[in-house]
């Protein structure tokens, strides 16, 4: 789903370019985007890639819900999520999302693009921003985690230039596609 440009607030836009013909534009969520969350995240879930949503369908009042959650979150300084918009589509997000208690210094990492922008360095960039946010923007972040599926090659090289290592391995954790497959655990340190 695409987004009116005017709809763009210049004070949450992280970054903007022109990009081999494609109109780049990252910025953090606002009101209003829930529609074109649910949007992309069913459109993901319906291609079962590797995300934890494989067909589920989500509800626009649940991903509102989701979405004043987490402006509200990242007002507390306790979220960071961006979203990545190609010539005006949602066609990525990612986020950091502070634990809770004694997790309360640890981000779990996310991300996700869209399948027709992969392979074209978004993810890269996407990430490397959200990176970025978090640690200007969250003073209680010292470590960041994340989950990847064992086969996710291209996830797993692209984490590990980022300084994610790994720390653990759950044996046939996930269940992708009618199997069971390792998930990966890894950290880096903020």
């Amino acid at each position: 789903m695409s987004v009116n440009k005017n709809q763009y607030m210049t004070k949450n836009i992280v970054h903007s370019e022109v990009l081999d013909s494609l109109e780049i534009v990252i910025r953090y969520p606002q009101e209003g985007d829930a529609n074109a969350m649910c949007d992309y995240i069913n459109k993901l879930s319906k291609e079962k890639t590797y995300i934890t949503w494989q067909g589920e369908k989500i509800k626009l009042e649940d991903e509102e819900k989701y979405l004043k959650e987490q402006i509200e979150r990242i007002k507390s300084k306790e979220t960071v999520q961006l979203l990545l918009f190609v010539n005006n589509k949602l066609s990525g997000i990612s986020s950091i999302d502070l634990r809770k208690r004694v997790n309360g210094h640890n981000g779990t990492f996310g991300i996700s693009i869209a399948k027709d922008q992969r392979g074209k360095g978004l993810g890269k960039l996407l990430m490397k921003l959200v990176l970025d946010e978090a640690v200007k923007n969250i003073s209680k972040l010292k470590i960041i985690t994340l989950e990847v599926f064992a086969e996710n090659m291209n996830a797993i090289k692209m984490y590990s230039k980022f300084g994610f290592k790994e720390y653990g391995r759950l044996p046939k954790g996930i269940k992708y596609k009618n199997r069971y497959i390792d998930e990966i655990l890894l950290y880096k340190m903020v």
